[in-house]
């Protein structure tokens, strides 16, 4: 095999890897977006709940226990 072959193949070789690893980050990167779009969820489902919470009064969510001579 020649040199202009072999540096032929080399090259050849190093861009498979290249174009394996992208494909990876690739995919990862996309997991990484459904948890962050998983994630916003949450966290708006919680802001909500807690402009709830600040909008009622804590002793109307609760009964009120007995007297403790009950």
């Amino acid at each position: 095999m020649s040199n202009t072959e072999q540096r032929i193949d080399d090259l050849e070789m190093k861009v498979a890897f290249q174009e394996d690893t992208i494909e990876s980050l690739s995919d990862e990167i996309a997991l990484l977006n459904e948890l962050i779009d998983r994630q916003r969820t949450q966290l708006e489902y919680l802001a909500t709940k807690i402009g709830e919470m600040g909008q009622t009064p804590m002793g109307a969510q609760l009964p009120e226990p007995p007297p403790p001579h009950y």
